[in-house]
């Protein structure tokens, strides 16, 4: 059989990735307390390249005040660039392209991860689900986080990455600028389209000046909010279609449960969100799709639905060589189960497996200890 998500693709900027399966970023929660790397992480992604076409590492912040949760990457400081290049010289060295999700949490943290200070937001509006009450921005602060983006970019490029995904999903500080639930500013900043569009050229700016010209710019968003006054799938499709139109970004990723997922909020509509998106963008950005991708079947589907890519998290931490095994046409090969005894040969880092299982991964793993 041969299988669509095999096939190569050429990003607008000339990057080739040699099949359309990406390693989703995920959350390992292995850093040390200052954001450095750890050799846990290191083993992880070495161990998981080769397969996927491209990794994206998971979310580094990009400055103290955007740290989400403990044991993140952090890409804020220049000391941080030797740890880092350790994960990307891993997986270019397996052939897949290294990308490294940049983030800013925005109000989604708290004082105990801030050192004591408050949260920050582009309103003094608390999420909806809970949380601190952030202060707002002052435009000059704004004006800084874009600066520190730009500097975590020039850290990703020395650090000798591939690209970088901006993380504009999942409630994160890109996200809220959209969002009118999470901003009700009155200066330019305002403006849900600013501060984003703004991001994305300055972002272009440094890698036009700095690094070659393959470099992926990537970004991730939601595809909805599900909170009274929150953005609809109308908006973010409008929204993937403003930023793409400068020619600036190589692919857009959608962050969602399931990658042929249906609106959560308008559930009379039958058509997935990735076909919606695929119809609305032009040719030359590249579409992702994540969500409980587990099999070829499934991956086969998300492309029918349109998109270009299919991202994969936990199946690729429970097969490192899923990719590999399809190749190879041993499917039958492929591991589903996860067993504490495979955590070492895995190089799964002991906070991630703890972290997982209290976050509901038994939800999607079967685990062979309760079987």
């Amino acid at each position: 059989m041969t299988y669509k998500f095999l096939n190569p693709i050429t990003l607008k900027h000339g990057a080739n990735l040699r099949n359309r399966i990406a390693m989703a970023p995920t959350t390992l929660d292995s850093s040390f307390y200052d954001g450095h790397v750890s050799k846990d992480e290191i083993k992880y992604y070495a161990t998981r390249a080769g397969g996927p076409g491209m990794i994206i590492v998971e979310a580094a912040y990009i400055e103290e005040l955007g740290k989400g949760f403990p044991g993140q990457i952090s890409i804020a400081d220049d000391s941080l660039i030797k740890g880092l290049s350790r994960i990307a010289t891993g997986i270019k060295n397996g052939g897949s392209k290294a990308v490294l999700q940049l983030h800013h949490s925005g109000r989604l943290t708290n004082h105990n991860l801030l050192n004591g200070k408050q949260p920050v937001g582009p309103s003094p509006i608390a999420d909806p689900n809970g949380g601190e009450l952030p202060r707002a921005l002052t435009s000059e602060e704004v004006e800084q986080v874009i600066e520190s983006y730009v500097q975590a970019v020039r850290r990703a490029i020395e650090a000798g990455f591939d690209g970088i995904e901006i993380h504009g999903a999942n409630k994160f500080l890109p996200q809220q600028f959209f969002s009118r639930q999470s901003n009700k500013r009155q200066d330019k900043w305002g403006d849900k389209y600013r501060f984003i569009l703004e991001l994305i050229d300055k972002i272009s700016e440094i890698v036009s000046e700095m690094a070659t010209n393959h470099f992926i710019i990537g970004y991730r968003m939601s595809p909805e909010e599900t909170f009274e006054g929150g953005y609809h799938y109308n908006d973010s499709i409008e929204l993937a279609k403003t930023i793409s139109q400068g020619g600036k970004l190589d692919y857009i990723h959608l962050s969602q449960f399931e990658a042929v997922g249906t609106p959560f909020v308008d559930q009379d509509i039958k058509t997935p969100l990735v076909t919606m998106f695929n119809e609305a963008l032009n040719d030359d950005v590249a579409l992702i799709t994540v969500g409980g991708v587990r099999n070829a079947a499934q991956a086969e589907k998300a492309m029918d639905a349109g998109t270009d890519i299919v991202a994969m998290g936990i199946q690729l931490m429970v097969d490192p060589k899923w990719v590999e095994k399809h190749e190879r046409h041993e499917e039958s090969a492929v591991r589903y189960i996860l067993s504490p005894a495979d955590y070492d040969d895995l190089n799964i880092p002991e906070p991630a497996v703890r972290m997982w299982l209290e976050g509901g991964l038994k939800d999607f793993v079967r685990f062979a200890k309760d079987e």
